[in-house]
């Protein structure tokens, strides 16, 4: 018998059981009738149905529901009522006077067209910055920055300063938009693109509204020689540099867009006629903007106090010029939500700091190769933590349309470059006899045409925030055993059609690139959950131990394979390194040309790992970390669970739990200061591997300044430190985002 107190009666007819409590299931003769009755008149006039509606569900019991195939529970419960001021957005007006809009306050005198003090216009850029960063931050543009009436009808305003940085600020918003929709690597959460039909001054190109602004820059210059007030001139000298500011930022966004002036890109067909040649010789002046715009933001932080500050207790970000409810009607029927415009000081150092982000994020157009972009999107995800615009920024200039990188070659083209940069197949080799062969070059571009959307979502994916990066790597990771059963078949033909004669073999050439790509996805899966603090820290060892075992010891094989086979393939090609056999390749040769760097970062993370999985291990031994009860756990599901994407990997094959299980018992066999010891030696190792490298980044200066701190904390507790305290381990990630400083207190 079904307990739940809603009961669902369907249209098509009650059951036995149901028959006491269904209500009658009208006819369609009767529903024709209730048609016909509460049609609206012709003279469009609503029927109000309030009466005949009650008396229509008084047979209903209480909590009962009509289901109906296109409007079930699941609707009912996630329905909005609408005129709610609960429950509907737009109803929150109705608890204040009428909303005031750009005519009203002109009539009213509450909005001023001309003759605005300095201090007065100072307060309204400052706060409709302050709208736009609390836009940035992902809320309703309905709600932040079209709250300012000055945005609604900017031609109207007399006054050259405000008028000319109206127009401005609609332009760098639909600007930053554009950015944020083409390079579309944002979720709802992150972002609201809708401009609720707004104009935004359509009709006014950039070039226009940047003219505007010098001819307003002249004025005010002229303004503050003729002043003699010293208060005015100190004004109008704030007022000066905040429309500067604002030149020289939508200049520079301009810049970067890749749709210039009059320019239409139809998919792809209509491309950008430019070299990277000229692309970094456009970059040299925008990145001058940039830094005379974060000069100007340094001193506009100075001069906040100078113009109107909000009133205490009002929500408007400044006493004139803004309505906080003028665009409730436009919102859809949702949830109130509060939006809280951002604070103008912390607004003028968000726009400083996204200033700083944009100017390194433009870095990219020095990145030819596709390993080259991948890494340094990474490292800038690890460096800033970037909000959309300057995530964005990078994903657009360095695929500006469609496919193309840089808007002037496709992006097969580019996977090709990176694979014989990394491996270099014969295939790909102009010596090779393959190399012109039809039917190899078919095979090859076959397989990067079919999988271009595998590498290209790679590459979107560094543009997520944190969290749904990690979401979409598990969703990569999926597919990428179709990958790496295309490129093994790809090795396989390309080998078959290799002559007998050549000294050279094309096995796992490719296999192994789609290999490298997808551990190096494998390991950032893993490290993003300790950033996220996903995992509990009993679930720690299996994490590190992942980490030390396979994944990372798989990377320095896989670059060492292909290290060896670039060597292999220079030597069979050197004509005087045939003839003199007994000679073999030089390994320091090669040194000099590949990326040394990454298979000693990787080799110092295997020791890492190694390091953090022992100390864990010494932990568990004495009982330190607490294990949660068995009869509210399961250590299987758990393991399970945070490595199921790895599942459907055939290469490398998924590690299954009782493999985990066994090297467990066998480590816990030890007394735990040798597990102590073990550990302080891998740290040691680590920093000495990391030490060796000259010119090394900052996060190897921090990932070394870890690894001397625990070296340390295991070199005591292996010596007998606290051996008393049953106390839990502290694991402090304030220095790297995924490798704790170890702490044991008393």
């Amino acid at each position: 018998m079904n307990e739940n107190p809603v009961q669902e009666v369907l249209f098509e007819g009650p059951s036995k059981d149901e028959e006491e409590i269904a209500p009658p299931v009208p006819s369609k003769a009767d529903v024709g009738k209730v048609t016909e009755k509460f049609a609206p008149h012709d003279d469009a006039q609503f029927v109000d149905i309030t009466k005949d509606f009650f008396d229509c569900v008084k047979e209903l019991k209480l909590g009962e529901l009509v289901h109906d195939s296109m409007f079930g529970l699941l609707e009912a419960m996630s329905a909005i009522e609408m005129m709610d001021p609960k429950m509907d957005a737009g109803m929150s007006c109705n608890r204040e006077a009428t909303p005031l809009t750009f005519d009203t306050a002109v009539e009213t005198g509450q909005l001023k067209l001309n003759n605005l003090l300095p201090r007065e216009s100072i307060g309204i850029i400052d706060a409709v910055y302050s709208c736009t960063i609390s836009w940035l931050e992902g809320h309703s543009m309905a709600q932040t920055v079209l709250t300012c009436l000055y945005l609604h009808k900017p031609h109207q305003i007399e006054c050259k300063t405000i008028k000319s940085f109206s127009i401005a600020i609609q332009k760098i918003i639909n600007l930053i938009r554009n950015f944020a929709v083409r390079a579309n690597v944002y979720e709802e959460e992150d972002f609201q693109h809708s401009s609720f039909d707004y104009n935004l001054s359509a009709e006014v190109t950039e070039t226009k509204a940047i003219n505007m602004l010098k001819a307003a820059e002249e004025e005010l210059i002229k303004k503050a020689k003729d002043s003699e007030d010293e208060r005015e001139k100190e004004e109008l000298q704030a007022l000066l540099a905040r429309v500067r500011f604002t030149r020289l930022f939508l200049f520079s966004l301009v810049g970067l867009y890749p749709l210039k002036q009059g320019t239409t890109w139809q998919h792809g067909q209509e491309v950008a006629a430019q070299s990277t040649v000229s692309l970094k010789t456009e970059m040299i002046d925008i990145v001058k903007a940039l830094n005379g715009a974060l000069e100007l933001a340094q001193a506009i932080e100075k001069s906040i106090e100078l113009g109107t500050q909000p009133e205490e207790g009002s929500d408007a970000p400044n006493p004139m010029g803004f309505s906080m409810m003028v665009n409730q009607r436009l919102l859809p029927p949702t949830f109130p939500r509060s939006t809280k415009i951002k604070d103008r000081h912390l607004s003028i150092q968000y726009l400083a700091d996204l200033i700083q982000r944009i100017k390194h994020g433009c870095k990219i157009i020095n990145c030819t190769s596709y390993h080259a972009a991948l890494n340094f999107l990474m490292d800038f995800n690890k460096k800033f933590t970037p909000c959309l615009l300057s995530r964005s920024i990078p994903q657009t200039l360095y695929l500006p349309v469609g496919r193309m990188v840089f808007g002037v070659k496709p992006l097969t083209e580019v996977l090709k470059e990176s694979v014989k940069a990394f491996i270099a197949p014969p295939a790909l080799r102009p010596d090779n006899p393959l190399y012109n062969n039809p039917f190899a070059i078919n095979c090859i571009n076959s397989f990067f045409e079919y999988n271009e959307q595998s590498f290209y979502t790679l590459f979107a994916l560094c543009g997520y925030n944190q969290a749904r990066q990690r979401d979409s790597l598990g969703w990569i990771l999926l597919g990428f055993a179709d990958l790496q059963d295309g490129a093994e078949r790809v090795d396989v033909y390309l080998h078959s059609l290799t002559p007998r004669s050549e000294n050279s073999r094309h096995l796992a050439c490719f296999g192994t690139w789609v290999f490298y790509h997808c551990l190096r996805a494998m390991s950032l899966y893993l490290l993003a959950g300790l950033e996220l603090e996903l995992y509990s820290v009993h679930e720690y060892l299996y994490i590190f131990w992942y980490l030390y075992q396979y994944l990372f010891s798989w990377i320095v094989s896989a670059l060492t394979r292909a290290e060896t086979f670039l060597a292999e393939q220079e030597y069979s090609a050197d004509p005087k390194a045939l003839k003199a056999s007994q000679k073999k390749p030089k390994p320091k040769k090669r040194k000099a040309k590949t990326d040394v760097k990454e298979i000693l970062f990787n080799e110092a993370m295997e020791t890492l790992c190694g390091g953090y999985y022992k100390a864990l291990a010494g932990f568990i031994k004495e009982g330190r970390i607490p294990e949660p009860l068995p009869m509210f756990d399961n250590e299987q599901v758990r393991f399970e669970h945070r490595f199921a994407p790895f599942a459907n990997l055939t290469t490398p094959p998924p590690m299954p739990y009782s493999e985990f299980r066994q090297m467990k018992m066998i480590m816990l066999q030890s007394p735990a200061t040798e597990l102590y010891a073990a550990a302080a030696k891998h740290f040691h190792e680590a920093r000495t591997l990391l030490e060796t490298f000259p010119n090394p980044d900052e996060e190897w200066h921090d990932i070394v300044k870890v690894a001397k701190m625990n070296f340390v904390m295991m070199n005591l507790l292996a010596s007998g430190h606290s051996r008393q305290s049953k106390l839990p381990p502290e694991f402090d990630f304030s220095c790297h985002r995924y490798f704790p400083i170890i702490k044991q207190r008393k």
